[in-house]
């Protein structure tokens, strides 16, 4: 699928935008007392830090190597897997068995550490594809601060320092985050829906692939709990479409990323809803038998 180079640097703005606001209504909504809950743990902090930037990234790259695809695909997929703490996490995670504290402290520590890490991947991506990728690494740097690490850190900010202006906030920028989220993902199914169904086998594999190596990368780092484990699998699944969709337009011409990306965060999605509800209900089955 083609995608104008003029709507792409629209989709850009709009994703660098939403991401922005979202982002601002996380630090607003959590704080630090949140930020914290997962660096409470270290030994599960290791092990969501390892699942998110090393693992997932790895496992893009073994299923690159396994299933014949375009380079705009592949790249898409890299992109995905180098960016974890996507801004619907708290809120997919809001109901059910799932802790959404740890949602949340898992999405704000590495959207924070997405700053440093991100720029490291995509300078690796640039040299293992020098003819095809130039990136420069402070750029990709400035982007990720932009989008993520000054709007949650004003946020967080805000919520400590001023406790009455970000309960008059967090509300309000929710609610434009929320509306401007929906638009986004409007946007990303208009992209992906064709590109799923002119893709062809190969690339719709990958992307299951993709979206069942996140789930169960999450689910075996998550800790023995399994309201961690259910809530670092879906957390470790849903990678930061918006941020890749940020990068992709800012630093390629090609056009097919953009649809890449798209296929790949709707699958993850997908992935997710299913992997949640089977492994809740699971659960219940296991605790009516115990209680028996």
């Amino acid at each position: 699928m083609s995608i104008d180079l003029d709507i792409q640097a629209i989709l850009s703005s709009y994703a660098q935008l939403t991401l922005f606001i979202l982002m601002l209504s996380i630090g607003l909504s959590q704080g630090y007392k949140n930020l914290s809950l997962l660096w409470r743990k270290p030994n599960l902090l290791i092990r969501c830090l390892l699942a998110s930037f090393i693992f997932v990234p790895l496992a893009a790259m073994i299923i690159e190597l396994m299933i014949p695809m375009s380079f705009s695909v592949r790249l898409g997929l890299a992109t995905m897997a180098i960016c974890p703490g996507a801004p619907m996490i708290y809120r997919k995670l809001l109901k059910g068995r799932a802790l959404p504290d740890l949602a949340g402290s898992f999405q704000v520590t590495t959207a924070l550490l997405a700053v440093l890490v991100v720029p490291i991947w995509m300078s690796g991506i640039s040299a293992l594809y020098p003819a095809n990728v130039t990136i420069d690494v402070a750029t990709v740097f400035k982007q990720v601060a932009q989008v993520q690490f000054i709007p949650i850190s004003v946020g967080l900010a805000i919520h400590e320092w001023l406790p009455d202006l970000a309960e008059d906030l967090k509300q309000p920028v929710f609610k434009l985050g929320s509306f401007l989220l929906l638009g986004m993902l409007l946007v990303i199914l208009t992209i992906a829906l064709p590109e799923v169904l002119t893709a062809g086998v190969l690339p719709v594999l990958g992307a299951v692939l993709f979206a069942a190596s996140c789930l169960l990368i999450g689910h075996f780092l998550g800790g023995p709990e399994p309201e961690s484990r259910l809530t670092i699998a879906v957390a470790n699944s849903t990678r930061n479409a918006g941020l890749a969709l940020t990068i992709a337009a800012a630093n390629f011409t090609d056009p097919g990323m953009v649809g890449a990306i798209a296929t790949y965060a709707l699958f993850s999605s997908l992935a997710g809803a299913i992997y949640s509800n089977l492994y809740q209900k699971k659960l219940a089955k296991q605790e009516q038998k115990n209680s028996t």
